[in-house]
């Protein structure tokens, strides 16, 4: 590669910024977090390595990680986990690109709200030169989401406005072909040897778990792909905003609001004739034009409130520092009441502690409200899971409930009220595509035997989901506990396993549980050594931080026969 082009794209410093925007970036189960510790063991030696590399040419891509994780649908996707120098790669291309063209690309920031960048990206690799660097990729999620929403709402409030148009994008991620997208970054400016590499990541990161699908499909999980996705629809975007329509989109799901339907008409005419040309189709069953009718208030939706994907479960590889933790309660506040940015460091722990003892309160009211007849055998779960506002509620308190105990716990003050486990077991199994939020909720109440025989007969019921009998496993792992003869079946269990994610979640809880001594020990290390997933050996790795160092290096290299 030429050296010019390298240092623009791969210098140490563009792999710094990459790292560090890695590293912060939410979904902590489509990161490497074996190879973001062995590379934060030596970061700069080895981004300098790896910078080398890629201008040497010697850089080769990995085929990643993959396993499938369900939707509302019942349907899945495929998410990736790249390896951590792919990721790297994968995000300095992205990082470049987005500063370069940071003016063009949020042109149409009134218009669309997902994966938006931060500011800050347009500064590209000044960041690093100031004290207090916002490195993120993306401006923060919910509140884009809720100006989505409230846009939506706006329209629809509006009596002018008859009808409305819905659709979103067949398999986005999956579809969207090379071709398509390296003539869309050609026209950006990206460079012919950088296209190239592209061209041959994509190739090792595309399809499914099971098959790779040579020349379509970028890999879901990476916050680059997020940005890729979105400039693919760039000119789409910029083609409905001059004609005038009335026009929103969050990633692939589109909403257009007009006076009549053959404006409407006219417009789904222009985006399916515009998607077929980019080799994509839309999906026909989430398609439709309707009258808005007189009660438009049913027809609002919900804004999100009380999530949070990055607190709860921390990346070990990062050491929080006081002032991360005052971040971390800013962004925590910001979710559980509005508009209150200002006290982010004005607030005593007295009031922080009220406002979270506040939320906790509204919160358990709505649920124990909403299931009180929870332990009622005949209770009509349909009434609850078909209703979308409901279902929305529900999820969103359940983040709100964690969030404020996340805090109060910091104080010793957390209110755990037993009351509400059968109903986190309930939005366990009954809204299984938020698996991970309602196990980390448990999580927070220790061992319970009832807790850990209801999570091991959920993992029967959920066959086809390995996603959501990962994330229990992890639950189990976590805070439960186990005698010898249980620990014994889920030895063979294990060894039963097809899915290389279910049985990282076995390995968990026996590396967690069994001694070094036990007979059974022994034999754990010897399935794991001849496990055929390469990528399991490290990941579960960091399961064992707590034993000694000397014991955690004598399994690494029993494992990877060195």
């Amino acid at each position: 590669m030429d050296e010019a082009i390298a240092q623009k794209y791969f210098s140490p410093d563009c792999l710094i910024l990459a790292w560090e925007r890695i590293i912060r970036s939410t979904g902590k189960d489509s990161k490497d977090q074996f190879g973001i510790e062995v590379y934060q063991s030596d970061l700069e030696a080895n981004l300098i390595r790896l910078s080398q590399k890629l201008q040497n040419g010697q850089f080769e891509p990995n085929r990643p990680f993959k396993y499938y994780e369900p939707k509302a649908s019942k349907t899945h996707r495929t998410k990736s986990v790249l390896y951590i120098e792919d990721a790297l790669v994968y995000q300095c291309i992205a990082n470049t690109v987005a500063t370069n063209n940071y003016k063009k690309l949020t042109e149409n920031n009134s218009s669309v709200f997902g994966s938006v960048l931060h500011p800050e990206v347009e500064k590209g690799l000044d960041l690093l030169k100031e004290e207090e660097p916002d490195f993120y990729f993306f401006q923060y999620y919910i509140p884009l989401y809720n100006k989505f929403i409230n846009s939506v709402n706006t329209e629809i409030a509006n009596t002018n406005i008859k009808f409305k148009l819905e659709t979103d994008i067949t398999g986005f991620f999956d579809g969207i072909p090379h071709s398509k997208l390296l003539v869309a970054l050609n026209n950006f400016g990206v460079e012919p040897a950088i296209l190239d590499l592209l061209a041959d990541s994509l190739n090792y990161y595309s399809g499914t778990k099971d098959s790779i699908t040579p020349g379509v499909g970028i890999p879901q999980g990476a916050p680059a792909s997020f940005f890729l996705a979105n400039l693919f629809l760039y000119d789409l975007d910029y083609i409905i905003g001059q004609k005038g329509y009335t026009y929103y989109r969050y990633m692939d799901d589109i909403r257009i609001y007009e006076e009549t339907e053959e404006k409407l008409t006219e417009v789904l005419v222009l985006i399916d004739n515009y998607l077929k040309g980019k080799a994509l189709s839309l999906n026909t069953k989430k398609t439709s034009i309707e009258e808005l009718g007189t009660n438009r208030e049913e027809q609002m939706l919900t804004v999100l409130q009380g999530y949070n994907d990055q607190l709860s479960d921390p990346s070990p590889a990062q050491t929080k520092t006081e002032e991360d933790k005052c971040l971390d309660y800013a962004a925590l506040l910001s979710e559980l009441m509005q508009d209150v940015s200002y006290l982010v460091k004005t607030v005593s722990d007295e009031e922080l502690i009220e406002i979270c003892q506040n939320q906790l309160k509204e919160s358990e009211t709505y649920l124990l409200e909403k299931f009180s007849k929870i332990t009622d055998p005949d209770l009509n779960s349909w009434e609850i899971t078909s209703d979308e506002n409901i279902k929305k509620n529900i999820i969103g308190i359940t983040y709100k409930w964690r969030n404020a105990n996340t805090i109060l716990k910091n104080f010793q003050k957390e209110q755990l009220n037993l009351e509400l486990i059968p109903i986190w077991l309930f939005c366990l199994e009954h809204f299984f595509w938020k698996a991970n939020h309602f196990c980390w909720n448990l999580n927070l109440y220790g061992p319970n035997d009832h807790v850990r025989e209801k999570l091991q007969a959920l993992l029967s019921k959920f066959t086809y989901y390995e996603w959501v009998r990962y994330q229990i496993l992890s639950n189990l792992s976590t805070v439960q506990t186990f005698d010898s003869t249980q620990l014994k079946k889920l030895f063979r269990a294990s060894k039963e396993e097809s899915s290389s994610l279910v049985r990282i979640g076995y390995y968990m809880i026996l590396l967690k549980h069994l001694n070094i001594e036990h007979q059974l020990y022994a034999s754990l290390r010897q399935a794991i050594k001849d496990d055929a997933d390469h990528y399991i050996k490290g990941r579960i790795f960091r399961f064992i931080s707590t034993r000694n160092s000397k014991n955690k290096l004598n399994d690494l290299k029993y494992w990877f026969g060195l």
